[in-house]
């Protein structure tokens, strides 16, 4: 990604695992990144435009084969 500003860093638990939840933000667009505390590895990522109103987001979680969200049967 770089060139973006980190605008917050927060250790949280998800799923029973010690994670760095980190904030950035470049060229208007909102980056939010869990990295595992133990090993460094990103285990979440997701991005919002600061213009998208609706709340919608791109969520990629590590394991999930580009499927962002949504249920494939």
């Amino acid at each position: 990604m770089g060139g973006g500003t980190l605008t917050e860093v927060e250790a949280e638990m998800e799923h029973g695992r010690a994670v760095w939840s980190v904030k950035i933000v470049k060229d208007g667009v909102r980056y939010e990144v869990h990295v595992d505390r133990s090993s460094g590895a990103i285990t979440r990522s997701r991005t919002k435009a600061d213009d998208d109103r609706g709340g919608h987001h791109a969520e990629d979680r590590d394991g999930d084969e580009g499927r962002h969200g949504r249920h494939h049967g």
